[in-house]
């Protein structure tokens, strides 16, 4: 990152910037404006970031605008930190309310950068792009541990670092860390995923007034806008009261402030999902131990999705939820310290080999199967995941396919001698001891795609759920809609079906619960056809309250069904 010192002094005695900044800074590479508060000035802002407003105008070389605010860095030290993403002439003007700057113009160069890492953003729906060349990016997410583990995270194929942020007060030299960590997560060409706070009560405990958190917010954007980031707006919502319309007035000020629209959403202990309504969110991350949640989401959302993964699960439990996970349609982020060398470690590296052999940002969730679950591009390849070892079938389109047998331990993939043509696979995994990964996969069609201009090959499907309950082949029945819930308290439930049929054969189930007039958002209340479910206190802000639920339901062809209950909740 490039630093350049530029002390501005009475300007009305100043035409020009005593150095040139930023000149010949690569493009995607940050570099500093330094602003020095004349002493006339700093006496009058004892708190430079509650009073000092500073912003920068910059014209890229296509005649892009980007505003930035400042930064203050200590002492009477206010920063500009931009990266330029065209080569060529930059121009920028100063505004704000220290008079002695206002309208200042100066000029930069950047220079091209053929082995930088662009930025991302979300495309074909379900899945993510550099904002540069076409280029598909795979979500490849663990957490920051410490400096020394970045060189390591690397080595295992992560393409992101996640690191709390978070401060109770606005400390440079903290900061100057996270500066330091963020950093050396690009400098290995990983991203940094920001955790703005612990929680939406946390930040507001913290920052008490709305004017306070909008200065917690501009000080972040103008501080790592530049880097390359993503912003995940809390480590979880769903216990705190309030958190919806909290993170609302976060997220959409956190746009309005980001020049560079890095993507944004919150962790969750279950999904972030029900904050997708709200406008600000551009992913969805998901906490929920259980795969039901991410596969309907899947169809229910046109979002990329993110699953968090607890590094410290058994090695079975954590081979299979990475890959139950990756054939519902997300993407992994790994929590918590993954050793190096552990076997949790071999399978997330061996889950990014094997999605990097396919074309991972053209796949969906394939249903047209018995003995596994899949996701493909119809026309192009098939990845099915045996969890319980067993007899594969599956419909195809008519044509040749390299099949191979991939170990979801460590990716290692072993190709059949002899190709398979036809319209409907069958096949066994190699031995019946384990769980498998059958690839079936057209090569050379996949070869001669990536010559092509176009990011993706087919049209994403997107389906409308059935909602009447008359078509629906199956109905709650337990809590009867009479029945009054008390919030904390849990109930049983059940789900019947009405009559049996090839669709019934498989099914998934998903209960999510929202009072409307309390404004608390949606919250899922359980998984599965029976069970317990509890209404969360935190949804219900008055004594008693009209509770929507609604039922997903997800059938073996893929068929989403929705339907509406109401209750009534009191505390």
């Amino acid at each position: 990152m490039r630093t350049l010192s530029l002390p501005l002094l009475a300007l009305a005695a100043v035409t020009a910037f005593a150095q040139k900044p930023c000149g010949n800074t690569p493009v995607y590479s940050p570099c500093e404006i330094v602003v020095e508060l004349p002493p006339a000035v700093a006496a009058k802002h004892p708190n430079p970031p509650a009073s000092v407003e500073l912003w920068a105008e910059f014209r890229s070389p296509e005649f892009k605008t980007y505003k930035f605010p400042a930064f203050w860095d200590g002492g009477a030290r206010m920063v500009f930190r931009v990266t330029p993403v065209e080569a060529g002439n930059y121009t920028y003007r100063l505004s704000g309310n220290v008079a002695e700057f206002e309208g200042k113009e100066d000029k930069f160069t950047a220079v091209a950068n053929p082995d930088a890492t662009a930025f991302i953003k979300r495309a074909n729906a379900h899945h993510w792009q550099y904002t540069e060349a076409l280029k598909p990016h795979l979500y490849f997410g663990a957490d920051f541990t410490d400096l020394a583990a970045v060189e390591t995270r690397a080595k295992q194929k992560f393409t992101h670092l996640s690191l709390p942020v978070f401060s109770p007060k606005l400390d440079p030299a903290f900061y100057k860390q996270i500066d330091e960590r963020v950093a050396a997560i690009n400098g290995k060409g990983m991203i940094a995923d920001l955790i703005l706070s612990p929680s939406p009560a946390e930040l507001v405990k913290a920052y008490t007034t709305w004017s306070d958190r909008e200065r917690f917010l501009r000080y972040l954007a103008a501080r790592y806008s530049a880097f390359n980031i993503t912003w995940q707006l809390a480590n979880e919502w769903e216990s705190s009261p309030n958190a919806r319309p909290i993170l609302k007035e976060v997220g959409v000020a956190l746009k309005g402030l980001d020049p560079y629209g890095h993507p944004r959403s919150s962790r969750s202990a279950v999904t972030s999902a029900p904050l997708g309504p709200d406008g600000w969110m551009d992913f969805v991350i998901n906490g929920a131990p259980d795969v039901t949640v991410p596969a309907i989401e899947h169809i229910a959302n046109t979002v990329p999705q993110v699953v968090l993964i607890d590094a410290a699960l058994p090695e079975e439990a954590f081979r299979k939820r990475v890959w139950n996970a990756a054939i519902s349609g997300a993407y992994i982020s790994i929590t918590g310290n993954l050793a190096d060398g552990s076997p949790n470690a071999k399978t997330a590296t061996g889950w990014f080999d094997t999605m990097s052999r396919t074309r991972f940002w053209d796949i969906e969730p394939y249903f047209d199967l018995d003995g596994g679950r899949a996701i493909a591009n119809p026309e192009t390849e098939y990845l099915v995941y045996i969890e319980h070892p067993q007899k594969i079938e599956m419909t195809v389109e008519k044509h040749g396919y390299d099949v191979y047998w991939v170990n979801p331990s460590t990716g290692e993939a072993v190709k059949e001698k002899k190709d398979w043509k036809g319209e409907m696979f069958e096949g066994t995994p190699p031995d019946a001891t384990r769980d498998w990964i059958l690839h079936l996969s057209r090569d050379g069609r996949k070869e001669g795609m990536l010559k092509s201009y176009k990011f993706e090959s087919w049209p994403i499907p997107v389906q409308e759920p059935e909602r009447s309950a008359v078509k629906a082949p199956f109905e709650l029945v337990t809590p009867p809609s009479d029945m009054t819930l008390k919030a904390g308290e849990p109930v049983k439930f059940e789900i019947k079906l009405k009559k049996k049929t090839a669709g019934t054969r498989r099914m998934m189930y998903m209960l999510a619960g929202e009072i409307v007039p309390d404004g608390q958002g949606t919250r899922i209340l359980a998984t599965g056809q029976e069970g317990t479910l509890v209404v969360p206190p935190v949804m219900l802000a008055k004594s008693e309250g009209p509770m929507n639920v609604r039922l997903y339901v997800l059938n073996a062809p893929g068929k989403l069904y929705i339907l509406d209950y109401v209750f009534t909740v009191k505390k």
